[in-house]
């Protein structure tokens, strides 16, 4: 079952607004923390800081900070510590990443102050709606692939996406700003329009015209304004959301292809609305978000297991209507690869990969797979005509 998270009941809803709704409610229960889980990131916690008191002297204290804090848990998610000295540090400390073997993996940060949790925990507080869509969008975004962009992860800072700060954010701004006002969270397709209005606004959103600010009510910014803040930091054509905690810093600062997460989220969108306009009662969060099959009710695997494959996508891009100020973006990514296909899924049964399409399968099948195919068969990166030699046949060179 391709949507464990959900019962038939719910599946077989008649109306895909109402469906999808229920089935984010649905997925948030679906990937709360289970009993093991918080058992074994209890059992982590402590044994991170006995370790640390037992290495380090007593002039420090040590926070956790993070999903851990803030309940935004997901299987994989690991335990983040700051070890914060009464004293300076003189030089800054790399990230320790380690994992204990009871499988929780744990991130150590030295005099790394995190005020984005307490953030964070208040604006739950504040909008009911910002945990269980943050919990579909976040799981979704983890689960796409680019296929022409392979140092692109569209929910990790690290390989030049989103970081889970600058989402939240995101959907903050989106439910001050755009939250609909002829609906009440007590109609049944209350999520679904949240969900559908969010990936449909930032789809299209200017970034080369706009900044987000999240702070008290939010507001936006015109890049034109004279402002020492943008002046000094405003990056042109990249998605720019102050930090509310460091006005001068930008929380969106290490997502390089915006237009690619803008394709994603078109590409959502669509695949969303597809399933709720089908005449046939199915899943429609089952589009977007790729989980390990199994049946309504039994345990979903944990910690780094739950992950079990990827939504590669070819070329979404140029199915993407860009603003005119944004477009040198799009014509970048056109010019890296020119092979475009529709986006629907292929899976290959023998190497268990998912790709946008059959069509794309075949490609990297001649291209790339070098020991599948004899030379003469495969197709070559470049050829040119010699009038006169090789008998007039296209050559390698």
């Amino acid at each position: 079952m391709d949507s464990p998270w959900s019962d038939s009941d719910t599946l077989s809803i008649p109306n895909g607004m109402v469906r999808l709704s229920k089935e984010i409610l649905d997925f948030e229960k679906y990937i709360a923390p289970t009993e093991s889980e918080t058992r074994k990131r209890s059992e982590a916690q402590k044994t991170v800081k006995d370790f640390i008191r037992k290495v380090l002297p007593e002039e420090y204290t040590i926070e956790v900070f993070g999903s851990h804090v803030t309940t935004l848990t997901f299987p994989s998610s690991d335990i983040d510590f700051n070890i914060q000295f009464k004293y300076p540090v003189v030089k800054p400390t790399p990230v320790i990443k380690c994992k204990l073997d009871n499988g929780v993996s744990v991130d150590i940060t030295v005099q790394n102050p995190a005020p984005s949790s307490d953030r964070t925990i208040a604006w739950i507080k504040q909008y009911p709606e910002l945990k269980p869509l943050f919990m579909v969008l976040k799981q979704a975004l983890s689960s796409f692939r680019v296929n022409h962009k392979k140092n692109f992860e569209p929910l990790s800072a690290k390989f030049s996406g989103l970081a889970s700060f600058g989402l939240i954010c995101l959907i903050v701004s989106y439910l001050q700003m755009h939250k609909p006002i002829d609906k009440s969270p007590n109609d049944p397709d209350y999520y679904a329009c949240l969900l559908l209005g969010f990936l449909d606004y930032y789809s299209t959103f200017d970034a080369s015209k706009y900044i987000i600010c999240v702070k008290d009510k939010g507001r936006y910014y015109s890049v034109d304004e004279e402002t020492s803040l943008i002046k000094v930091n405003y990056e042109e054509g990249k998605l720019f959301v102050i930090n509310p905690d460091e006005p001068d810093r930008n929380v969106c600062g290490a997502l390089s292809c915006f237009d690619i997460l803008q394709s994603l989220f078109k590409y959502a969108s669509n695949s969303l609305k597809a399933r709720i306009e089908n005449k046939k009662p199915k899943s429609a969060l089952s589009s977007i978000i790729v989980v390990q099959p199994h049946k309504y009710g039994e345990p979903r695997n944990e910690l780094d297991n739950f992950q079990s494959e990827y939504i590669y996508i070819s070329r979404i891009g140029q199915a993407t209507d860009y603003p005119a100020n944004n477009r040198s973006q799009k014509r970048q990514r056109q010019d890296e690869d020119d092979d475009y296909d529709e986006k629907s899924v292929y899976r290959d049964k023998r190497t268990k990969t998912t790709y946008s399409s059959k069509k794309y399968y075949d490609d990297r099948r001649y291209r790339d797979d070098k020991e599948y195919y004899p030379r003469e068969y495969r197709r070559p990166s470049y050829r040119r005509s010699y009038e006169g030699n090789y008998n007039n046949k296209h050559v390698r060179f």
